[in-house]
Protein backbone atom coordinates (compact mmCIF):
# COMPACT_ATOMS: atom_id res chain seq x y z
CA UNK A 1 0.00 0.00 0.00
CA UNK A 2 1.29 3.54 -0.86
CA UNK A 3 2.12 5.71 2.39
CA UNK A 4 -0.84 7.90 3.25
CA UNK A 5 -1.27 11.66 1.91
CA UNK A 6 0.69 14.41 3.88
CA UNK A 7 -2.90 15.60 5.63
CA UNK A 8 -3.43 11.75 6.86
CA UNK A 9 -0.28 11.15 8.21
CA UNK A 10 -0.39 9.38 11.87
CA UNK A 11 -3.94 8.02 10.78
CA UNK A 12 -4.09 4.98 13.63
CA UNK A 13 -8.09 4.19 13.41
CA UNK A 14 -10.06 5.03 10.30
CA UNK A 15 -13.93 5.05 10.05
CA UNK A 16 -15.11 4.89 6.46
CA UNK A 17 -18.59 5.75 5.39
CA UNK A 18 -20.39 4.35 1.85
CA UNK A 19 -23.62 4.71 1.16
CA UNK A 20 -26.41 2.87 -0.37
CA UNK A 21 -25.60 4.61 -3.55
CA UNK A 22 -21.92 2.74 -3.39
CA UNK A 23 -23.40 -0.62 -2.27
CA UNK A 24 -26.41 -0.93 -4.48
CA UNK A 25 -26.66 -0.49 -8.00
CA UNK A 26 -29.51 1.26 -9.89
CA UNK A 27 -31.58 -2.33 -10.73
CA UNK A 28 -31.62 -2.74 -6.67
CA UNK A 29 -29.29 -5.56 -6.20
CA UNK A 30 -25.88 -5.28 -4.66
CA UNK A 31 -22.83 -4.29 -6.44
CA UNK A 32 -20.52 -6.98 -5.69
CA UNK A 33 -17.57 -5.27 -7.51
CA UNK A 34 -18.01 -2.19 -5.80
CA UNK A 35 -17.83 -3.94 -2.34
CA UNK A 36 -15.01 -6.39 -3.03
CA UNK A 37 -12.76 -3.33 -3.99
CA UNK A 38 -13.99 -1.96 -0.90
CA UNK A 39 -12.96 -5.26 1.06
CA UNK A 40 -9.50 -5.40 -0.56
CA UNK A 41 -8.62 -1.99 0.13
CA UNK A 42 -10.11 -2.29 3.87
CA UNK A 43 -7.76 -5.91 4.41
CA UNK A 44 -4.67 -3.49 2.59
CA UNK A 45 -4.97 -0.64 5.10
CA UNK A 46 -5.41 -3.08 8.39
CA UNK A 47 -2.11 -5.23 6.70
CA UNK A 48 -0.70 -1.79 6.77
CA UNK A 49 -1.69 -1.07 10.85
CA UNK A 50 -4.33 0.93 10.16
CA UNK A 51 -8.10 0.09 12.62
CA UNK A 52 -10.89 0.33 10.29
CA UNK A 53 -14.52 0.45 11.03
CA UNK A 54 -17.09 0.54 8.32
CA UNK A 55 -20.25 2.10 8.15
CA UNK A 56 -22.12 0.56 5.56
CA UNK A 57 -25.88 1.79 4.34
CA UNK A 58 -27.69 -0.73 1.38
CA UNK A 59 -30.07 -2.58 3.76
CA UNK A 60 -33.29 -0.62 2.93
CA UNK A 61 -32.10 -0.45 -1.03
CA UNK A 62 -31.47 -3.94 -1.08
CA UNK A 63 -34.68 -5.22 1.03
CA UNK A 64 -37.04 -3.25 -1.05
CA UNK A 65 -36.31 -5.55 -4.31
CA UNK A 66 -38.05 -8.48 -2.42
CA UNK A 67 -40.98 -6.73 -1.13
CA UNK A 68 -43.33 -8.04 -4.29
CA UNK A 69 -46.39 -8.83 -2.99
CA UNK A 70 -46.96 -5.62 -0.84
CA UNK A 71 -44.82 -3.03 -0.96
CA UNK A 72 -45.73 -0.01 1.82
CA UNK A 73 -45.54 3.04 0.44
CA UNK A 74 -41.93 5.22 0.49
CA UNK A 75 -41.37 7.01 3.72
CA UNK A 76 -43.81 4.76 5.74
CA UNK A 77 -41.60 3.24 8.77
CA UNK A 78 -42.88 -0.30 7.52
CA UNK A 79 -41.08 -0.07 4.57
CA UNK A 80 -37.69 0.64 6.16
CA UNK A 81 -38.06 -1.67 8.66
CA UNK A 82 -39.24 -4.69 6.79
CA UNK A 83 -36.93 -3.92 3.87
CA UNK A 84 -34.17 -3.56 6.48
CA UNK A 85 -34.83 -7.08 8.00
CA UNK A 86 -34.55 -8.77 4.75
CA UNK A 87 -31.60 -6.48 3.50
CA UNK A 88 -29.46 -6.77 6.60
CA UNK A 89 -28.70 -10.35 6.56
CA UNK A 90 -28.30 -10.78 3.22
CA UNK A 91 -25.72 -7.46 2.87
CA UNK A 92 -23.80 -8.66 5.90
CA UNK A 93 -23.20 -12.18 4.40
CA UNK A 94 -22.23 -10.38 1.18
CA UNK A 95 -19.47 -8.84 3.28
CA UNK A 96 -18.46 -12.07 5.28
CA UNK A 97 -17.61 -13.66 2.22
CA UNK A 98 -15.61 -10.95 0.45
CA UNK A 99 -13.75 -11.03 3.68
CA UNK A 100 -12.88 -14.28 4.05
CA UNK A 101 -11.98 -14.50 0.46
CA UNK A 102 -9.48 -12.04 1.67
CA UNK A 103 -8.07 -13.93 4.62
CA UNK A 104 -10.16 -11.42 6.78
CA UNK A 105 -12.77 -11.30 9.44
CA UNK A 106 -15.94 -8.82 9.55
CA UNK A 107 -18.73 -8.35 12.43
CA UNK A 108 -21.95 -6.72 12.41
CA UNK A 109 -23.29 -4.25 15.09
CA UNK A 110 -26.66 -2.60 14.85
CA UNK A 111 -27.39 0.63 16.62
CA UNK A 112 -30.31 3.21 17.62
CA UNK A 113 -30.18 6.62 18.59
CA UNK A 114 -30.45 5.49 22.16
CA UNK A 115 -27.04 3.35 22.26
CA UNK A 116 -25.30 7.09 21.68
CA UNK A 117 -27.71 9.33 23.71
CA UNK A 118 -27.42 6.28 26.91
CA UNK A 119 -24.07 6.98 28.26
CA UNK A 120 -23.87 3.57 29.85
CA UNK A 121 -24.77 1.41 26.29
CA UNK A 122 -22.49 4.40 24.97
CA UNK A 123 -19.85 3.10 26.29
CA UNK A 124 -20.72 -0.71 26.29
CA UNK A 125 -21.11 -0.28 22.52
CA UNK A 126 -17.58 1.09 22.61
CA UNK A 127 -16.19 -1.37 24.55
CA UNK A 128 -17.33 -4.02 22.16
CA UNK A 129 -15.51 -2.28 19.09
CA UNK A 130 -12.59 -2.10 21.12
CA UNK A 131 -12.24 -5.61 21.36
CA UNK A 132 -13.20 -6.69 17.94
CA UNK A 133 -10.76 -3.95 16.50
CA UNK A 134 -7.73 -5.60 18.87
CA UNK A 135 -8.53 -8.84 17.22
CA UNK A 136 -8.20 -7.47 14.11
CA UNK A 137 -11.74 -8.01 12.91
CA UNK A 138 -13.36 -5.55 10.83
CA UNK A 139 -16.83 -4.35 12.75
CA UNK A 140 -19.56 -3.42 10.25
CA UNK A 141 -21.53 -0.85 11.49
CA UNK A 142 -25.24 -0.03 10.19
CA UNK A 143 -28.68 1.94 11.87
CA UNK A 144 -30.88 -0.49 13.31
CA UNK A 145 -33.49 0.30 10.47
CA UNK A 146 -35.58 -3.01 11.56
CA UNK A 147 -36.66 -1.35 14.82
CA UNK A 148 -35.74 1.93 14.08
CA UNK A 149 -39.02 4.96 14.59
CA UNK A 150 -39.41 8.61 14.78
CA UNK A 151 -38.06 9.27 18.57
CA UNK A 152 -34.93 6.80 18.20
CA UNK A 153 -33.69 7.42 14.91
CA UNK A 154 -29.88 8.78 14.54
CA UNK A 155 -30.78 10.01 11.41
CA UNK A 156 -28.90 8.47 8.84
CA UNK A 157 -25.88 7.16 8.50
CA UNK A 158 -24.18 10.25 7.34
CA UNK A 159 -24.57 11.37 11.03
CA UNK A 160 -24.18 7.32 12.58
CA UNK A 161 -20.73 7.52 11.07
CA UNK A 162 -19.73 10.75 12.99
CA UNK A 163 -21.14 9.58 16.25
CA UNK A 164 -18.85 6.31 15.90
CA UNK A 165 -15.81 8.14 14.90
CA UNK A 166 -15.74 9.94 18.07
CA UNK A 167 -17.20 7.12 20.20
CA UNK A 168 -14.26 4.58 18.90
CA UNK A 169 -11.35 7.89 19.08
CA UNK A 170 -10.58 7.88 15.47
CA UNK A 171 -8.04 9.86 13.93
CA UNK A 172 -10.25 10.27 10.57
CA UNK A 173 -13.90 9.72 8.78
CA UNK A 174 -13.73 8.95 5.20
CA UNK A 175 -17.55 9.59 3.26
CA UNK A 176 -17.88 7.75 0.12
CA UNK A 177 -20.52 9.57 -2.39
CA UNK A 178 -21.39 9.66 -6.11
CA UNK A 179 -19.57 13.16 -6.26
CA UNK A 180 -16.04 13.98 -6.18
CA UNK A 181 -15.91 16.13 -3.45
CA UNK A 182 -17.62 18.86 -1.79
CA UNK A 183 -19.09 21.56 -4.41
CA UNK A 184 -20.67 25.03 -4.31
CA UNK A 185 -23.46 24.05 -6.14
CA UNK A 186 -25.49 21.34 -7.73
CA UNK A 187 -22.37 19.03 -9.65
CA UNK A 188 -24.09 18.98 -12.80
CA UNK A 189 -23.85 22.85 -13.16
CA UNK A 190 -21.22 23.92 -15.60
CA UNK A 191 -20.68 26.91 -13.04
CA UNK A 192 -19.94 24.67 -9.89
CA UNK A 193 -16.81 25.22 -7.89
CA UNK A 194 -14.91 22.20 -6.53
CA UNK A 195 -13.91 22.48 -3.54
CA UNK A 196 -10.48 21.00 -2.54
CA UNK A 197 -10.01 21.78 1.28
CA UNK A 198 -12.25 23.12 4.14
CA UNK A 199 -10.63 24.83 6.72
CA UNK A 200 -11.40 24.56 10.25
CA UNK A 201 -14.25 27.37 11.09
CA UNK A 202 -15.27 27.86 7.49
CA UNK A 203 -18.86 29.07 7.07
CA UNK A 204 -20.48 26.85 4.20
CA UNK A 205 -24.05 28.58 3.86
CA UNK A 206 -24.11 29.89 0.95
CA UNK A 207 -23.49 26.41 -0.63
CA UNK A 208 -26.48 24.49 -2.57
CA UNK A 209 -27.03 21.21 -0.62
CA UNK A 210 -30.35 20.69 -2.17
CA UNK A 211 -29.36 17.60 -4.26
CA UNK A 212 -29.33 13.75 -3.12
CA UNK A 213 -29.19 10.70 -4.14
CA UNK A 214 -31.35 8.43 -5.66
CA UNK A 215 -30.73 5.72 -2.85
CA UNK A 216 -30.75 6.43 1.03
CA UNK A 217 -31.64 9.35 2.83
CA UNK A 218 -28.87 11.20 3.13
CA UNK A 219 -27.99 13.85 0.48
CA UNK A 220 -24.62 16.14 0.70
CA UNK A 221 -25.75 18.62 3.14
CA UNK A 222 -26.42 15.98 5.38
CA UNK A 223 -22.73 14.33 4.84
CA UNK A 224 -21.66 17.75 5.66
CA UNK A 225 -23.66 18.22 8.62
CA UNK A 226 -22.04 14.89 9.81
CA UNK A 227 -18.22 15.88 9.02
CA UNK A 228 -18.75 19.13 10.77
CA UNK A 229 -19.99 17.26 13.93
CA UNK A 230 -16.49 16.16 14.06
CA UNK A 231 -13.80 17.99 12.81
CA UNK A 232 -14.22 20.05 15.95
CA UNK A 233 -13.18 17.27 17.99
CA UNK A 234 -9.89 17.12 16.30
CA UNK A 235 -10.78 14.41 13.77
CA UNK A 236 -9.91 14.90 10.14
CA UNK A 237 -12.64 14.16 7.50
CA UNK A 238 -12.26 13.21 3.77
CA UNK A 239 -15.06 13.09 1.05
CA UNK A 240 -14.69 11.70 -1.91
CA UNK A 241 -16.19 9.31 -5.25
CA UNK A 242 -16.93 5.95 -5.53
CA UNK A 243 -15.94 6.45 -8.84
CA UNK A 244 -11.93 6.93 -8.17
CA UNK A 245 -10.45 3.13 -9.03
CA UNK A 246 -9.59 2.71 -5.75
CA UNK A 247 -12.57 4.84 -3.74
CA UNK A 248 -10.89 4.11 -0.48
CA UNK A 249 -7.12 4.09 -1.17
CA UNK A 250 -7.31 6.96 -3.49
CA UNK A 251 -8.56 9.76 -1.06
CA UNK A 252 -6.08 8.49 1.50
CA UNK A 253 -3.00 8.44 -0.40
CA UNK A 254 -3.27 10.89 -3.26
CA UNK A 255 -4.92 14.67 -3.38
CA UNK A 256 -8.24 13.18 -4.27
CA UNK A 257 -11.54 14.27 -2.45
CA UNK A 258 -12.08 17.51 -0.19
CA UNK A 259 -10.37 17.65 2.45
CA UNK A 260 -11.92 18.89 6.01
CA UNK A 261 -9.27 20.38 8.45
CA UNK A 262 -10.19 19.77 12.17
CA UNK A 263 -9.93 22.04 15.59
CA UNK A 264 -6.36 21.43 17.00
CA UNK A 265 -5.86 20.48 21.30
CA UNK A 266 -9.48 18.80 21.54
CA UNK A 267 -9.62 15.96 24.01
CA UNK A 268 -12.13 13.45 22.26
CA UNK A 269 -12.55 11.52 25.41
CA UNK A 270 -14.08 14.74 27.36
CA UNK A 271 -17.66 13.98 28.37
CA UNK A 272 -18.64 16.97 25.93
CA UNK A 273 -17.27 15.21 22.70
CA UNK A 274 -19.85 12.76 23.41
CA UNK A 275 -22.38 15.55 23.78
CA UNK A 276 -21.61 17.13 20.87
CA UNK A 277 -21.26 14.15 18.52
CA UNK A 278 -24.76 12.39 19.90
CA UNK A 279 -27.15 15.77 18.91
CA UNK A 280 -30.46 14.69 17.59
CA UNK A 281 -30.64 16.58 13.99
CA UNK A 282 -33.65 19.42 13.65
CA UNK A 283 -34.14 20.12 17.23
CA UNK A 284 -33.81 23.15 18.72
CA UNK A 285 -34.46 24.96 21.61
CA UNK A 286 -34.22 29.11 21.36
CA UNK A 287 -33.32 31.36 24.14
CA UNK A 288 -33.53 35.12 24.99
CA UNK A 289 -30.36 37.32 25.36
CA UNK A 290 -30.68 36.89 28.57
CA UNK A 291 -30.47 32.97 29.09
CA UNK A 292 -27.46 33.48 25.92
CA UNK A 293 -25.20 35.53 27.97
CA UNK A 294 -26.21 33.03 31.18
CA UNK A 295 -25.07 30.39 28.93
CA UNK A 296 -21.64 31.67 27.67
CA UNK A 297 -20.38 32.53 31.08
CA UNK A 298 -21.26 28.82 32.57
CA UNK A 299 -24.44 28.93 33.90
CA UNK A 300 -27.75 26.60 33.46
CA UNK A 301 -30.29 26.74 30.82
CA UNK A 302 -33.80 27.74 33.07
CA UNK A 303 -37.32 27.86 31.42
CA UNK A 304 -37.61 31.37 32.17
CA UNK A 305 -35.42 32.12 29.31
CA UNK A 306 -36.66 29.76 26.19
CA UNK A 307 -38.53 30.88 23.88
CA UNK A 308 -39.56 28.39 21.48
CA UNK A 309 -38.56 24.60 21.05
CA UNK A 310 -38.45 23.05 17.24
CA UNK A 311 -38.11 19.69 16.43
CA UNK A 312 -39.75 16.18 18.71
CA UNK A 313 -37.29 15.04 21.25
CA UNK A 314 -36.99 13.26 24.46
CA UNK A 315 -35.44 14.01 28.32
CA UNK A 316 -32.07 12.97 27.50
CA UNK A 317 -31.58 13.76 23.76
CA UNK A 318 -28.60 16.27 23.04
CA UNK A 319 -30.15 19.28 20.65
CA UNK A 320 -28.89 22.49 19.42
CA UNK A 321 -29.19 25.68 21.65
CA UNK A 322 -30.46 28.96 19.51
CA UNK A 323 -29.83 33.22 20.17
CA UNK A 324 -31.24 35.29 17.25
CA UNK A 325 -31.49 31.57 14.83
CA UNK A 326 -27.62 31.33 15.34
CA UNK A 327 -26.49 28.11 16.33
CA UNK A 328 -24.50 28.45 19.97
CA UNK A 329 -24.41 25.45 22.15
CA UNK A 330 -25.61 22.27 22.56
CA UNK A 331 -27.00 20.47 25.93
CA UNK A 332 -28.74 17.25 27.15
CA UNK A 333 -32.02 18.02 28.13
CA UNK A 334 -33.63 17.61 31.70
CA UNK A 335 -37.43 17.57 29.55
CA UNK A 336 -38.73 16.22 26.42
CA UNK A 337 -39.88 19.08 23.66
CA UNK A 338 -43.91 18.46 24.69
CA UNK A 339 -43.32 19.50 27.87
CA UNK A 340 -40.58 22.46 27.24
CA UNK A 341 -43.18 24.03 24.76
CA UNK A 342 -45.82 23.62 28.46
CA UNK A 343 -42.93 25.68 30.57
CA UNK A 344 -41.25 27.76 28.57
CA UNK A 345 -40.29 31.37 30.29
CA UNK A 346 -42.46 30.55 33.63
CA UNK A 347 -40.32 29.66 36.44
CA UNK A 348 -39.53 26.39 38.32
CA UNK A 349 -42.18 26.52 41.14
CA UNK A 350 -45.29 26.19 38.52
CA UNK A 351 -43.79 23.23 36.81
CA UNK A 352 -45.35 20.42 39.23
CA UNK A 353 -48.81 22.36 38.57
CA UNK A 354 -48.30 22.45 34.94
CA UNK A 355 -46.79 18.96 34.37
CA UNK A 356 -47.36 17.36 37.12
CA UNK A 357 -43.96 16.50 38.00
CA UNK A 358 -40.92 18.42 38.58
CA UNK A 359 -37.67 16.43 36.97
CA UNK A 360 -35.44 19.53 37.84
CA UNK A 361 -35.50 22.98 38.02
CA UNK A 362 -33.18 23.45 34.95
CA UNK A 363 -33.82 22.40 31.42
CA UNK A 364 -30.35 21.86 30.81
CA UNK A 365 -27.45 21.63 33.85
CA UNK A 366 -24.45 23.43 33.17
CA UNK A 367 -22.19 19.95 33.57
CA UNK A 368 -23.96 18.80 30.35
CA UNK A 369 -23.88 21.58 28.16
CA UNK A 370 -21.13 22.98 25.59
CA UNK A 371 -20.66 26.18 24.20
CA UNK A 372 -19.85 26.02 20.55
CA UNK A 373 -19.60 29.36 19.05
CA UNK A 374 -19.85 32.77 20.62
CA UNK A 375 -22.11 35.26 18.54
CA UNK A 376 -19.70 38.68 17.62
CA UNK A 377 -21.50 41.54 20.56
CA UNK A 378 -22.64 43.25 18.06
CA UNK A 379 -24.85 41.04 17.16
CA UNK A 380 -25.82 39.92 20.53
CA UNK A 381 -27.01 43.81 21.50
CA UNK A 382 -28.80 44.21 18.18
CA UNK A 383 -32.34 44.89 18.59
Amino acid sequence: MQKLREKLKGTQRLVIKVGSNVVIKSDGRCDRRKLRILVEDIVDLMEAGIEVILVSSGSVSLGKTYLKEHLPREGRVDLQQSASSIGQPLLINIYTTLFEENDGICSQILLTHDDFRNRRRFLHAKQTIEVLLKNKIVPILNENDSISYKENTVGDNDHLAAQAAQMVNADTLLVITSAQGLYDRDPEDPEAKFIDRVEYGDKLEHFDFSTKSSFGRGGMGSKVHAITKVTPMGIKAVLSSKENERFILDPLTKKVGTFFAPKNAFDPELKKAWLLSTKKPNCTIHVDEGAYKALINGKSLFAKGVTNVLGSFYKGDSIDICFKNKIFASGICEYDSEEIKQIKQRHSDEFENILGFKNSVEIIQTNNLVINEKLPSQQVNEK
